[in-house]
């Protein structure tokens, strides 16, 4: 299933439903609906098969994401719709009494249990929160919903924006845990079963995972062949019954380990996008050649994502950057849904190359360089802008020194790099999940349990410089061992046997620019520095410059002329700031 809304007031026929179509422009799934004394549930039809939601005398039993299911075979996923799995994880659950959620089931996935006779329902969250789910508690009622402006709607709370919160978005590109884009609304605790009785339906919280530092592996070739056992596994039991399934491919080392990850038994469709056939589509074409995929590339406007901006800003929700939506459009024009599985590589990078650790100055902007970690923090550093109103400013910082807190408590070592990972509703980038997993049947291997459990377990210093998955993904990357990736690198070769070449690359491609002889867009997504100068942007920036929302956040000596026309706020926070606009307006006004 794609999404629900449950309310623990009974709701007229049809209202939950309607909250749900809104999320989608198009192609809007069909719903289902529950009523009884105990409230109302409403659920949207997904796109994995064998997750329809599954109903007794006592239970409904609701099975959001497609998780990967561990204590049996997962052939249910290639045949007609049904609620197969639900019922086994439902069987393993309430009838065995022996379902462990950390290693039972696989993959983003959120659970919900309505007990009709007790009027009690529980909530399981994954291991990261890769499907968040909200809450809204108000005079003795409960809300809870996967979408998160679905849920303000069927709560009364559309247009109750929290103002913080979305300069937050606007600053940091995301709303800090557990606050969400509306006042009243909260996001559930991850990897944790969330139960709500009594009068006042307040939750008790049991937490079945914590992603602790304790590391069980002797050293890095040890956590490796976990990582590739656990990747390859899950794979594996995803296409087992499949005979033809998608992937993204691109010029980076994460699609193309996927691309050696994926049985060459399958038929292989291989898919980007791009303005234009460049570097990265060249270098992708080659990828799914040497591999045997079927290759094929789609092209977007230079306005594809100032063009997409309300369809997807709608599919992912408000607090959520809507430009990772790198399918949408896509989806229908290649029939993405018409596949059993479409895979991509996403977050390997997040969890499993410590992007987001603390390192030495300079190890991002020059690439070639050897990455060293560095202890400590500097999340509970004020964040200044002249831009943001100073009293909301100084609320922004006390939440995530809050939030930091928390996760002190659990990483000790780790914190700085664990507060934008988990839960993965601080990860930037998340979005594209969002979006994918309600276009089609969207599988990512990087989010499999076994790769979340090593990036917790193992040191920084086994990530940094890839060494942690170039150890575990060489066998996937042989194939291509002499093909560049996109930075200038050989992704099957370590850190030390790459770095001079990359200088050598890296240094001819920094001069060719600097001596203007840039031949154009040469990566994967689009422009965001040409589209923020566009005509389109500008005319965007005149539909929304006398918004309350300006007033509400921006500070007195600021005004919208100068907040998006000079480098006041960054390119992407300019992007963050015009989709809360469009969504306060367009939320407001219904």
């Amino acid at each position: 299933m794609s999404d629900y809304l449950f309310s623990s007031a009974v709701t007229n026929i049809g209202s939950l439903s309607q909250s749900l179509s809104e999320i989608y422009a198009t192609n809007v799934p069909k719903t289902q609906e529950f009523h009884g004394d105990w409230g109302s549930l409403a659920i949207t039809q997904g796109h994995y098969c064998g997750f329809l939601p599954y109903e007794n005398d006592q239970h409904i039993m609701v099975v959001i994401g497609g998780p990967v299911l561990y204590f049996r075979d997962n052939d249910f996923l290639t045949a007609e719709a049904s609620s197969e799995a639900t019922e086994a994880i439902y069987s393993r659950w309430i009838v065995e009494k022996r379902i462990l959620w950390d290693e039972d089931l696989s993959g983003p996935f959120t659970v919900l249990l309505v007990d009709k006779k007790r009027k009690t329902v529980t909530v399981v969250t994954d291991l990261m929160a890769f499907i968040p789910v909200y809450s809204c508690q108000k005079s003795g009622e409960l809300y809870l919903g996967t979408h998160v402006d679905a849920l303000a709607k069927a709560a009364g709370e559309e247009g109750m924006f929290d103002k913080v919160s979305l300069a937050d978005f606007v600053l940091n590109d995301a709303v800090t845990y557990p606050y969400t884009a509306y006042k009243s609304l909260r996001q559930v605790t991850p990897s944790s079963e969330v139960s709500y009785s009594g009068p006042e339906l307040q939750p008790t919280t049991s937490s079945y995972w914590i992603p602790k530092e304790e590391n069980p592996y002797a050293n890095l070739q040890e956590a490796a062949e976990a990582l590739r056992c656990g990747i390859s596994g899950y794979v594996e039991r995803v296409t087992q019954k499949m005979s033809r399934v998608a992937q993204f491919i691109s010029a980076g080392e994460d699609s193309r380990a996927l691309s050696g990850l994926l049985p060459e038994r399958l038929q292989r469709d291989a898919y980007v996008f791009l303005d234009d056939m460049n570097r990265e589509g060249k270098i992708a074409k080659r990828v799914a050649e040497i591999y045997g995929a079927n290759f094929t590339v789609g092209y977007r406007t230079s306005t594809h994502y100032l063009e997409i901006l309300p369809e997807a800003s709608n599919l992912v929700g408000s607090g959520h950057q809507y430009c990772h939506s790198h399918s949408l459009g896509f989806d229908r024009e290649y029939r993405l849904a018409s596949y059993s599985a479409v895979f991509g590589g996403y977050l390997s990078d997040s969890l499993l190359k410590g992007v987001f650790a603390r390192k030495l100055r300079g190890a991002d902007r020059l690439p070639f360089l050897p990455q060293f970690y560095l202890s400590g923090e500097s999340r509970r550093k004020p964040i200044n802008s002249s831009v943001i109103n100073k009293k909301i400013l100084a609320e922004i910082n006390q939440r995530r020194k809050e939030r930091f807190s928390v996760i002190q408590s659990e990483r000790p070592v780790t914190a700085h790099e664990w507060f934008v990972l988990r839960p993965a509703s601080m990860r930037v980038a998340i979005p594209n999940f969002y979006s994918t997993r309600r276009l089609f049947a969207s599988y990512e291997p990087f989010m499999c349990k076994e790769a979340v459990k090593v990036s917790a377990a193992v040191p920084t210093s086994w990530k940094l410089n890839r060494r942690l998955f170039n150890r575990a993904m060489k066998p996937y990357l042989k194939k291509s061992k002499w093909l560049l990736h996109a930075d200038g690198r050989l992704p099957y070769f370590g850190w030390w046997m790459n770095m001079p070449l990359q200088v050598c690359i890296w240094s001819a491609r920094h001069l060719t620019s600097l001596l203007g002889l840039n031949n154009g867009n040469q990566g994967p997504w689009g422009d965001w520095r040409w589209n923020v100068k566009s005509e389109k942007w500008v005319g965007m920036v005149d539909k929304y410059r006398d918004s309350q929302l300006i007033v509400d956040i921006l500070s007195d000596e600021e005004n919208t002329e100068k907040v998006f026309s000079f480098e006041r706020l960054r390119v992407i926070s300019r992007v963050n700031l015009m989709q809360s606009l469009y969504l306060y307006e367009h939320k407001s006004s219904i």
